[in-house]
């Protein structure tokens, strides 16, 4: 039994290792240095290599994500390995592949490489630069701005686009690309600060971005017309450094076909990671799905003049209306007034029924073309010599249908009439579509979020949801001084520094879950 359960907290940890949705706790990178061989000496020692990816307190990379992911994530155990020399000239090198490239320096340096595991290849001189799922390419010289964005690929980060339909960064980049200079998904084209030792330093990343990799407290999103609200004004705090109680995002759904379609307002104080700015803004971007890479980006609402191409800050589309107030650098608060039907809308499959001009009770499409027929043949229906109801009477074999409160007095057929109260019934199922929009960390159909904290997106059973909150109420009975548990319990660790004391079956539950959790998100 106890081999099995060290094997199943081995496993357990694995979400840690888990790129693209939810990142957390010790992300270990083996960065791997390669020379070829007709490279001169290298510029720069393991140890200060070292310093530039790894180290806190150096204003480097580990500084960056460390600050960028609100302390979710670091390099602990992280290496430099090398300098390695690959046995081809750099010109052998540049007629490879890309893949080829990465493999012969992974195959010099002789390590034993999980498949698991981050890697960045650095080599001297510098040939190439990318980033995909676990991997970054890179030269010894390249600034953090330029890594940082690889980084973010390796992450399972996408570029970040603008709706600008005038703007292409290089010919091969979509309309739009890179467009977002506030972020660094859109790198080399950001609003960038400089470092005394690294050369340009990146702006943080826009809301999309750090809420995707699960570094926004869920409790801080507001997911407007979950509420049924159809008007309000909001107070923003910023996405760094927020003032307290307020949220951090605010997402407007709009697309009742895709719940993955929306508005996201942020707000970016000129500071810190973002000090590169030329002042305090306010950003809305567009959520949307790319047919051409067939992935969803962010997409920067900006005006599309020549001149300025600033970010909009107030809009009126799709049925969502935007206002901004002044920013209060003091509060580090904006207020943001909001229109929007989404919470009268109809569920997907569903149209409003329109009995009467509103009329926002959500049918079939067959329902409402049966209630346009009706009311178009209200008149021949009504006995023409009236009857115990007046001219409202119906002819025999006929009804009211009573779709409504006041005086639905259009007859129809018995069954019809039933339908009409039947939908009445079913009206507050079908309705508001927003109540079903959870941006990027969504769960697949049967799961919810686990939310053992704040930034807890595991994907769990709503039995084991229950579960987890009360663990977290009597967690304090159980526990001992200095983070252990009475005799009979267990440390939880659904996440780093997860100090709540659970049974055995819980724990393992618990490890299953996080092992899972890739697979339980809808993007997953």
């Amino acid at each position: 039994m106890m081999n099995i359960f060290i094997l199943l907290l081995i496993v357990g940890y694995s979400i840690h290792d888990i790129d693209g949705y939810g990142v957390r706790g010790q992300t270990i990178w083996q960065i791997i240095l390669c020379k070829f061989s007709d490279s001169s000496t290298p510029k720069y020692t393991p140890t200060e290599i070292k310093e530039k990816f790894l180290d806190r307190g150096t204003g480097g990379l580990a500084d960056y994500w460390h600050d960028i992911s609100n302390g979710l994530i670091n390099f602990n155990s992280s290496s430099v390995n090398g300098w390695y020399t690959i046995s081809e000239t750099k010109e052998q090198q540049l007629k490879k592949s890309r893949n080829q490239r990465f493999d012969d320096c992974v195959k010099a340096s002789k390590l034993l490489i999980r498949a698991s595991q981050r890697i960045i290849v650095i080599t001297n001189p510098g040939i190439d630069l990318w980033g995909r799922n676990k991997q970054v390419y890179t030269a010894e010289d390249h600034d953090l701005t330029l890594i940082a964005h690889e980084m973010g690929h390796a992450y399972g980060l996408a570029h970040s686009f603008s709706d600008d339909p005038n703007y292409r960064n290089i010919d091969w980049a979509q309309i739009g690309e890179y467009d977002d200079e506030w972020d660094v998904m859109s790198a080399a084209h950001v609003k960038t600060t400089n470092t005394i030792k690294y050369g340009s330093a990146p702006p943080g990343l826009n809301g999309y971005g750090l809420e995707r990799l699960g570094w926004i407290p869920l409790n801080r999103i507001y997911t407007f017309g979950k509420k049924g609200e159809t008007s309000a004004t909001l107070i923003l705090t910023t996405l760094m450094n927020p003032a307290s109680n307020y949220p951090l995002l605010i997402r407007i759904p709009f697309d009742p076909s895709d719940y993955q379609h929306y508005y996201l307002i942020e707000m970016r104080f000129k500071e810190n990671w973002d000090a590169g700015f030329h002042q305090n803004f306010v950003f809305i971007h567009e959520i949307k799905y790319n047919p051409a890479d067939k992935n969803y980006h962010s997409y920067l609402l900006r005006t599309h003049d020549t001149s300025t191409r600033q970010p909009v800050t107030s809009m009126n589309m799709n049925n969502v209306k935007i206002t901004t107030g002044k920013i209060n650098v003091q509060t580090r608060t904006i207020s943001v007034y909001i229109e929007s039907n989404i919470a009268d809308r109809c569920l997907q499959g569903y149209v409003w029924r329109e009995a009467i001009s509103s009329d926002h009770v959500c049918v079939i499409p067959t329902i409402r073309s049966q209630t346009w027929a009706d009311n178009a043949a209200a008149d021949s229906r009504r006995n023409p010599s009236g009857g115990p109801f007046g001219v409202d009477t119906c002819k025999q074999g006929y009804v009211w249908r009573e779709a409504y409160s006041s005086n639905d007095h259009v007859c129809v057929l018995p069954e019809t009439r039933t339908q009409a109260q039947n939908d009445n019934n079913q009206a507050a199922n079908r309705r508001n579509p927003s109540q079903f929009v959870y941006g990027p960390l969504t769960c697949r159909n049967g799961f919810v979020w686990r939310e053992a904290d704040n930034y807890d997106y595991v994907c769990v059973t709503p039995t084991t949801r229950k579960q987890t909150a009360a663990d977290n109420a009597v967690g304090p009975l159980r526990r001992r001084p200095g983070h252990t548990c009475m005799y009979g319990y267990y440390v939880r660790n659904a996440y780093p520094n997860d100090y709540v004391c659970v049974s055995m079956s819980v724990l393992i539950q618990v490890l299953a879950d996080n092992f899972a959790a890739i697979s339980r998100w809808v993007f997953g």
